[in-house]
């Protein structure tokens, strides 16, 4: 495996990064401004609809509901996946947010245990921005346990969401993770590779090395991983295979027939869960496995994905 970024870009991004994190509203770029104005009427919208929950007594239900975590496990059929990579197996997990609910560490545990897995993949949101009840150590100890029961053979592999800090990543690495922050590496097998290419958090930190690095994708068969479905277009043009996702969490909160209170998304809001396609490139959204805000989910099941690669 070889990574084709230096030290030195990822020296230059966290610089850039930290000065995203730490800059005012005034400061921020439109696009920033726009998904941090949509927080903000999440949050108090929020509270209310707690304090309705509570009063019909739903709350419980929504708990119960959140605590449940389903296993899916997909096929997707590829014209140009190397046959060398026929049948390998994905673990795509996504939108821990453990400093939340740290517990479901363990139930993701047990329902990985047995399985087989070729790549793990994180696709962010380990923490819960402005939550401090862990400390990023701890959070890559928990992160540890699943690299650890999921054993993948051939590479742990994730990307930051928008509301992980750039101080996580030594503690995700420490632990197994090889971040791609807008970067890409290859994975070889006997004669073949794929290439993995991940992207820094589009919503709140977007730059343009993001659409730089996934327009090396084109050469091999290529996956994005990438917090949100946000880069949609610009992965379909950049000619990326498999595009895997989260951040929305699949709404959390649902209406009758899935229909999401709050996406969070600025732009790609009709994939905001499960597969998808555009044109040759096929996409998935994950649901997540944790919650945010409240630990609540209702039409939305938690999920953690087994996708089985295979040669059509």
């Amino acid at each position: 495996m070889e990574n084709t970024e230096s030290i030195s870009s990822r020296k230059n991004w966290k610089i850039s990064r930290q000065k995203m994190e730490g800059s005012s509203l005034a400061e921020a770029t439109p696009g920033r401004i726009k998904s941090i104005k949509k927080w903000f009427v999440f949050s108090y919208s929020i509270k209310f609809f707690e304090f309705f929950l509570r009063k019909t007594r739903l709350y419980e239900r929504g708990r119960r509901n959140a605590n449940e975590i389903e296993v899916n496990l997909l096929e997707h059929s590829f014209k140009n996946l190397p046959l060398d990579f026929n049948g390998k197996c994905i673990l795509h997990i996504s939108d821990l947010h453990l400093q939340e609910r740290a517990n479901i560490v363990d139930s993701i545990c047990k329902l990985v245990k047995g399985h087989h897995v070729d790549i793990l993949v994180f696709t962010g949101d380990f923490s819960t921005r402005n939550v401090n009840n862990l400390s990023d150590e701890e959070i890559g100890d928990l992160v540890r346990k699943i690299i650890l029961v999921s054993n993948p053979k051939m590479g742990c592999f994730g990307v930051l969401g928008n509301h992980d800090h750039s101080g996580l990543v030594p503690a995700l690495e420490n632990a197994g993770v090889q971040m791609l922050i807008n970067e890409a590496v290859d994975l070889n097998l006997n004669d073949s590779s794929i290439r993995i290419v991940g992207t820094d958090d589009p919503h709140y930190y977007y730059t343009d090395r993001a659409r730089e690095i996934l327009k090396s994708s084109g050469e091999k068969f290529s996956i994005a991983l990438v917090h949100t479905p946000e880069l949609f277009d610009i992965a379909m043009v950049s000619g990326v295979d498999f595009y895997l996702c989260g951040h929305s969490h699949g709404g959390q909160v649902c209406l009758p027939f899935k229909i999401p209170v709050f996406t969070h998304l600025n732009s790609g809001k009709r994939f905001f869960r499960g597969l998808w396609r555009l044109k040759s490139m096929r996409g998935y959204t994950s649901k997540g496995a944790g919650t945010v805000a409240l630990p609540i989910r209702f039409n939305a099941v938690a999920e953690i994905t087994f996708h089985y690669l295979r040669s059509d």
